[in-house]
């Protein structure tokens, strides 16, 4: 049976910067939900300093309604790198998982550069206090960074943690040409494989591929539903829509099934974007976190995912 994509049902806006402390002086992007227990969503996300630059905290949320704001972090859990290192013009959040006693953050540094406008890497911090309150890097320097596979820039990293003896994956995005015009780097979705989350091995290949008329996909998200695993990741056109693919049982492959699962809503807030997708299973119900206008400028939203009972292929 062809798989179908799934129902979207907007439920509402979350939170924006203007809800926060003081060190969230604009934007609320880049979500990334961790069910900490049956009563506590936690969602991290990023907020950007009076500099511009992305800080990563946290909202806790009621899993039984996740428009309940139940706490706010009352200081940033991770912020820029040293002056000369990769991130040390902000951060942006890929994904977070608890692993073993720990919660990691696999996420995009940001570095100026002298001809384009910036470079990007991927790297890894570590809460082990196993509130997640606050994240240590490993490392000062990068985890993947540019390459003979990878050879412009990064972007937004998503990993598959594995069970058992099977291989970890890191999906992210890459461009395949240079330059400052945006539209003509052609950023694509590829992947790298490793043993323990820390060491990869990029691929170089094109997991997701751009269809005519997008200039760059990027943030993935993968989840098994449906007998299925899916990936969602945010497409970029003169806005932002969100995409959505299934990987091929018989080949692995991915295959595009939305290039526009979730365009503009009808608030204001989201009236002309659609971007950085996230999804939890959390209160009995598949929950997906995104951003909308400016990039997360207007803030977070939460929206139901339900599939078709028909669709068990």
């Amino acid at each position: 049976m062809t798989a179908q994509p799934p129902i979207i049902r907007r439920l509402g806006r979350v939170f924006g910067a203007e809800m926060g402390p003081d060190w969230m002086v604009s934007h609320a992007a880049y979500p990334a939900p961790v069910l900490l227990s049956p009563d506590r969503l936690r969602v991290y996300l990023v907020a950007r300093d009076a500099q511009g630059r992305g800080q990563v905290g946290f909202i806790d949320l009621d899993p039984a309604d996740p428009l309940r704001v139940l706490a706010v972090s009352p200081e940033p859990c991770l912020g820029p790198g040293g002056l000369g290192a990769f991130d040390d013009r902000g951060i942006s959040i890929g994904s977070v998982h608890q692993v073993g006693d720990e919660i990691r953050l696999y996420y995009m540094g940001w570095n100026k550069a002298a001809d384009v406008p910036f470079r990007n890497a991927i790297g890894l911090a570590v809460a082990r206090d196993r509130q997640g309150l606050r994240f240590e890097r490993i490392f000062e320097g990068p985890l993947i960074d540019r390459s003979r596979f990878d050879p412009f820039t990064l972007s937004y990293p998503f990993v598959v943690v594995p069970s058992g003896e099977a291989p970890w994956t890191l999906y992210y995005g890459t461009s395949r040409a240079g330059g400052t015009d945006e539209a003509a780097m052609q950023h694509v979705l590829t992947r790298a494989t490793g043993t323990d989350g820390i060491d990869w091995r990029p691929t170089g290949e094109t997991v997701v591929g751009l269809e005519p008329g997008e200039y760059g996909l990027s943030r993935p998200w993968l989840w098994q539903a449906s007998g299925r695993t899916w990936m969602l990741y945010a497409i970029r056109r003169a806005e932002y829509t969100i995409g959505l693919s299934v990987q091929e049982p018989a080949t692995g492959a991915f295959r595009r099934v939305s290039s526009d699962l979730m365009g503009p809503g009808r608030a204001q807030w989201e009236d002309r974007a659609s971007c950085y997708p996230a999804l939890v299973q959390a209160g009995g119900r598949t929950l997906l976190f995104y951003n909308a206008n400016g990039y997360g400028l207007t803030g977070l939203g939460v929206a139901e995912v339900t599939f078709d009972a028909a669709d068990t292929a």
